[in-house]
């Protein structure tokens, strides 16, 4: 096998993304249902007027990833459900109206999985169906499918015999009034909301970077290791946890919080961000002409700093890869609702929240939308979107 850097898999992702949109291109009906602005957002909304005419149909799909290695790691099959809830529902979450419906499940397991961990692992997805359960929701979200599959040839983890993936989905409604314009105006404010790890992306680099080739029992996957920890080391910047407890921490639900702020503040120039892979880019997703300008930035957490030492990547490529400590973001009209946006969440005790920038206009000769972190020694600045 011809050893790659693990950290760049983004660029492989993004060949694949642009040949299967290329795929789905030739037949544009696919999209015919589609409202435009949704296109290449956190979700996508899909018109049916025969079935729900005043609503729009919300989608969401995602995994967890190879964070899955933790869990025959850890001995833990519950907690990682919770990343694939968190996954999707984090995605539903900046339309800051949606209800969600139903959720899909498909499991790729190897047999001794199935066996004598699938408690375990539909446990994990309850108790994050209930945290996302929504006080004021006309209907509770429902199970709509699962299968399994039985693939012992095809996927394996860390530990002999303990290899699964979950592909989840979850759809929901939307009043069509209550669509967020997805339109940030110079003067808007920009809410950064706290993340508790690294959530559930940049693993396979992280794994690398950070743990020794003794984790890893295949041969082939060994020498992708180059990290100098056990699972049960604690190293001093992580603060008493050990590296499995720091990079097992369940990625944060923010879908009851984003509803609570829909409600309070019901007003269609509010919108929500999901801070998930791609990191800061994830700002440009929406908006034309505007640049988004992060001049007080949440502070990095101890797990972030640890792969920073670990890998010696630069501030950008680090927060390329990383939430580094912001989770989930609000683009908001004005400062007054900013601040009380920031006191509701910190009221609640879950998560914290401040006011970390503006929205300002391109400068000129720009053309793609540009976010800019602020640092006390210059900027970075991530310009455009490519997914």
């Amino acid at each position: 096998m011809t050893e790659r850097d693990t950290a760049d898999y983004e660029e492989s992702e993004g060949i694949a993304i642009a040949s299967g949109k290329s795929a789905i291109e030739r037949a544009p009906w696919l999209h015919d249902r589609t409202l435009e602005k949704s296109r290449g957002f956190f979700y996508e909304l899909k018109e049916n007027n025969v079935v729900h005419p005043g609503w729009f149909a919300v989608h969401t799909v995602d995994g967890v990833g190879t964070k899955l290695f933790f869990t025959p790691w850890s001995g833990n099959f519950r907690v990682q459900s919770i990343d694939g809830v968190a996954m999707c529902a984090n995605d539903l979450a900046p339309a800051l109206h949606a209800f969600p419906d139903a959720i899909n499940l498909y499991f790729a397991m190897q047999t001794q999985v199935e066996e004598q961990h699938m408690g375990e692992i539909m446990h994990g997805f309850v108790e994050a169906l209930e945290r996302i359960r929504l006080p004021n929701s006309p209907f509770n979200v429902n199970i709509g499918k699962i299968e399994t599959a039985s693939l012992d040839e095809m996927i394996s983890l860390g530990v002999p015999n303990k290899g699964w993936d979950v592909g989840v989905v979850i759809s929901g409604y939307i009043s069509k009034d209550k669509v967020p314009n997805l339109n940030p105006k110079p003067g808007n404010f920009i809410v950064g909301v706290s993340s508790t790890g690294m959530h559930s992306n940049g693993y396979t680099g992280a794994r690398h970077v950070l743990l020794t080739p003794a984790v890893e029992y295949r041969d082939e996957w060994k020498g992708q290791y180059r990290g100098r920890f056990q699972l049960t080391d604690r190293p001093e910047i992580l603060e008493g946890k050990s590296l499995v407890e720091a990079l097992q921490v369940p990625t944060a639900l923010y879908l009851l919080e984003a509803h609570m702020v829909g409600q309070e503040f019901d007003n269609r120039d509010v919108y929500g961000v999901n801070i998930t892979g791609n990191g800061l880019h994830n700002f440009n997703r929406a908006g034309k002409g505007v640049s988004f300008e992060i001049e007080d930035s949440l502070e990095p957490l101890p797990i972030h700093r640890l792969l920073m030492d670990e890998s010696g990547w630069d501030l950008e490529t680090a927060y390329k890869k990383q939430n580094m400590g912001m989770g989930f973001a609000y683009v908001v009209p004005d400062r007054v609702m900013a601040n009380e946006i920031v006191a509701l969440i910190n009221g609640r005790g879950e998560n914290t929240a401040k006011v970390i920038g503006r929205v300002d206009r391109l400068r000129d000769g720009e053309s793609d939308l540009r976010t800019t972190l602020h640092l006390s020694d210059g900027s970075l600045n991530f310009v455009g979107y490519s997914n």
